[in-house]
């Protein structure tokens, strides 16, 4: 323990105090004092005490009040007190201490030595609890980072099953508009966006055009200009993630048209290897919607979406030639 720990001695009279606390100077420990029921009590707020020392009879507040009162709160309803008096000595008050909550009855004048013996008692016990705290404290620790580490391992397990079944739509459906809305389906499902959309980029670059989305909201094959000030806009003038987790407290953010205002959007090119196709945009209702890890696996899956766009085209130019032919 790096911290000495702290003893609390109460009497009203500062010649008492300022014995017993030279007498506690013999061990290692803290020693605060107090003249009064009310200051102890507010003292017992500020300091965690191994122990208090209570004088039993003081104007106002006696000491069997105010271990009544440490008893009622539950920050200090375990705290061992000792009581110390040089007029209530008999069984009767010893009893009354006793059943009041303290845990030992010293008349004066006692021995010193007696009275260091019982200290170091409590002052063993309380080292004892606080080391018991202390590996508490540990394991609660540990079993946070093990629940995060969980928690981030079954976010992976959820991360590579959304790839597999992307992929597996990929080699399965050649139909591109059918392809894109299965993906943006299992995106939104696997990851909980409620909105989810494809735009693909024309052929004089100068528009986007939705192909696939998540929510009726906006038609299939509405365009925005490649200038739109919004994110996906953005994606697809830089080739660059567009990122704002906090859209929803952004005076300037621009929303896709159609759609109410969001909290937070992302907004991924779809680039083959480096050629602009288009843009993965995804919308959520939450703030801090898009972690690094999220991020990471979507970028990964819109590399998996613009070959699957490219595959397509390919597909399609290739039946038209076949037709062209015949």
């Amino acid at each position: 323990m790096t911290d000495k720990p702290k003893i609390l001695i109460v009497d009203d009279k500062p010649q008492n105090l300022f014995t017993l606390e030279k007498i506690l100077q013999k061990i290692t420990v803290d020693v605060i004092q107090s003249t009064s029921g009310n200051e102890a009590l507010r003292l017992t707020l500020e300091h965690d005490f191994a122990l208090a020392i209570v004088d039993v009879q003081m104007p106002e507040m006696d000491g069997y009040e105010l271990v009544e009162f440490l008893r009622g709160n539950k920050v200090t309803a375990n705290l061992p007190v000792i009581f110390v008096s040089a007029i209530y000595s008999d069984e009767y008050h010893h009893r009354k201490g006793y059943d009041s909550g303290a845990v030992d009855f010293l008349s004066k004048p006692f021995i010193p030595e007696i009275l260091l013996s019982k200290v170091r008692v409590f002052i063993d016990l309380y080292e004892k609890r606080q080391d018991l705290q202390n590996m508490v404290n540990k394991l609660n620790l540990a079993n946070t980072e093990l629940n995060r580490a969980n928690a981030v391992l079954s976010r992976r397990t959820m991360l590579l099953e959304t790839s597999s079944k992307v992929g597996q739509q990929i080699t399965s459906i050649l139909d591109l508009k059918e392809l894109l809305s299965e993906v943006t389906g299992i995106i939104q499902r696997q990851f909980n966006y409620p909105w989810v959309s494809i735009w693909l980029e024309a052929e004089n670059k100068n528009s986007l055009s939705l192909v696939a989305r998540t929510k009726n909201t906006i038609e299939i094959g509405t365009a925005i200009p490649s200038v739109h000030k919004g994110l996906a806009g953005q994606a697809c003038r830089t080739g660059e993630i567009a990122i704002d987790n906090k859209a929803g407290q952004n005076s300037s953010f621009v929303t896709t048209p159609g759609l109410p205002i969001v909290f937070s959007e992302l907004a991924i090119p779809l680039k083959f290897p480096k050629i602009m196709l288009g843009v993965l945009d995804i919308q959520s209702e939450r703030l801090q919607a898009f972690n690094q890890e999220d991020v990471a696996a979507l970028q990964l899956l819109s590399t998996q979406i613009a070959v699957a766009v490219r595959n397509a085209k390919l597909y399609a130019q290739v039946l038209s030639l076949g037709v062209k032919s015949n």
